[in-house]
């Protein structure tokens, strides 16, 4: 007498059941909604940001880079198909025993209201919740139903059958659910990324700064340049798809301790005057040797008249986003601010924050606020996002020195480069150690760009001896302040220490 396989038995149908729900669910909302927040899996990691600590959410952004929220969906993808899943099977079975004249009918009902209440609390809308509350459900209702109530397996070759190709209709329905996700995910990606058309940013006085800024680049293989590329440039945020904003239908508004509220449309920004500045980002969360780092010409208009306008008294500022990102900024610091709306020869991309992102010099990234949509003038400093979540970082940026390229030249010489930047201070000098920091010579130097807060190209070659060395390099800024050697993580004041390679060389 054959033994009936495992999986048609009690534990592992349950186990089945639980997955198909709780896969349905997820599915269905991934089909209706694509990557937009009323799906639940970007609903739940959004939740995420909130609830974790902001150690565990840093490391995972700044380790994974532009992988963390597609690591994030995945992560949360299999962890609320499962906990969907077991509170629809749970329901069922409450239900059941809840109406015992009408089991399947109770069963159906309470599972339900249980899955509706927790996709709706997680995404934060009752009517998007219905549909994949719904299939989950019924997901659980049609499992269940080709399942026997006493045995502890299906006993009969019918009641296989009929239970296998439940399953199996299930699996096709997901399958077809997260295809017509994946093609709504990709359509609604592509219009949140892409830049909306319009006039081009690429003036005779944009092309001829960046044509300037390129013959001041090194001639390093394999090293990025001086401005880098648009698509290139680094991007972080708390958002795991970037928020859709139409031009046409924004506005810039001041408001708090001013003399008249005012608001700005986007065409009423762009015909204030012009102004084109290099500037160098770099994030808080950005590790020694780490990538988050990055410069280009930005164009846009003075923050600060603005504010003059408006008649502003305040001895701050807090900068608002449209997705709930704010950031408290000293007056003090808003001399040089400006509204950028351009980026390189681009009109400003949606992942970089069009319409109009803040850019304040000389600090860390997450000042710069993106999307903006309010700046309100208050009498006093406020905790900004990354502060409430135990960040500090809102001094001037640290001093760093980037290994960016690595070359074995035709004369059999040895090349590194790569970036160093200090702020507004500036670099004076980089300095490389071939001996873990015992001696040092001073590397060649780009020429600097025409705006104070950017970075400095760096280049060293010599030729080797040994077959391995202990590469450390560190920057002077421009008040002749040397690096510090300690090294410390982004947690919570930015990272800190010397940059080091470890490199094998073929003599």
């Amino acid at each position: 007498m054959s033994e009936t396989p495992s999986v048609f038995q009690g534990r592992s149908r349950r186990a089945l059941t639980v997955f198909a729900s709780g896969v349905s669910v997820v599915g269905t909302s991934f089909a209706l909604y694509g990557t937009t927040r009323e799906f639940v899996i970007i609903a739940a990691s959004r939740t995420a940001l909130d609830v974790l600590p902001s150690s565990v959410v840093a490391s995972i952004i700044w380790n994974f880079g532009d992988l963390s929220f597609s690591l994030a969906l995945l992560v949360f993808g299999i962890a609320l198909a499962g906990v969907t899943g077991a509170v629809s099977y749970a329901g069922f079975r409450a239900g059941e025993r809840l109406v015992g004249e009408a089991p399947n009918v109770g069963g159906m009902a309470l599972s339900l209201a249980v899955v509706w209440a927790l996709v709706a609390a997680t995404v934060w809308s009752p009517l998007a919740a219905v549909v994949p509350a719904a299939a989950g459900t019924i997901g659980t209702g049609l499992v269940i139903a080709r399942s026997t109530d006493d045995a502890d397996q299906l006993s009969t070759p019918d009641d296989r059958r009929a239970f296998v190709k439940t399953l199996a209709g299930l699996g096709a329905y997901n399958v077809v659910a997260h295809a017509v996700g994946f093609v709504q995910g990709s359509g609604s990606r592509t219009d949140e990324l892409s830049t909306p058309p319009s006039e081009s940013e690429a003036s005779d006085l944009v092309q001829q700064r960046l044509d300037a800024a390129a013959d001041r680049s090194l001639n390093v293989d394999g090293m990025v340049g001086l401005v880098d590329t648009t698509d290139s440039f680094f991007t972080v945020d708390i958002n795991p798809r970037p928020p859709t904003v139409e031009a046409e239908n924004w506005a810039l508004s001041v408001t708090g301790n001013v003399e008249t509220e005012r608001e700005f449309t986007y065409e009423e920004l762009r015909q204030r005057e012009t102004v084109h500045r290099f500037k160098t980002l770099r994030c808080l969360g950005d590790p020694v040797d780490g990538e988050q780092i990055g410069t280009a010409l930005w164009t846009g208009c003075s923050l600060l008249d603005l504010l003059d306008e408006a008649g502003a008294n305040g001895s701050h500022v807090v900068l608002r986003a449209t997705d709930d990102y704010y950031y408290s900024v000293p007056m003090s610091m808003l001399s040089e601010a400006m509204l950028a709306y351009g980026m390189n020869e681009q009109q400003l991309p949606r992942e970089h924050g069009y319409p109009v992102r803040a850019l304040i010099p000389n600090r860390w990234g997450k000042l710069n606020v993106k999307w903006l949509d309010e700046i309100e003038v208050v009498d006093q400093s406020e905790s900004g996002y990354w502060e409430e979540r135990g960040w500090n970082g809102m001094g001037t940026v640290n001093t760093v020195v980037k290994f960016g390229a690595s070359n074995r030249l035709s004369d059999g010489r040895v090349q590194l480069g790569g970036h160093a930047y200090a702020g507004t201070d500036g670099i004076q000098e980089v300095r490389v150690s071939l001996d873990g920091g015992e001696t040092w010579d001073t590397a060649t130097l780009s020429d600097p760009l025409p705006d104070p807060d950017t970075w400095r190209q760096w280049k060293y070659e010599w030729q080797p001896d040994s077959t391995s060395y202990t590469v450390v390099a560190k920057a002077v800024d421009g008040t002749g302040t040397e690096q510090t050697r300690v090294r410390s993580s982004p947690f919570p004041d930015g990272a800190t220490g010397w940059s080091r390679l470890d490199l094998s060389v073929q003599l």
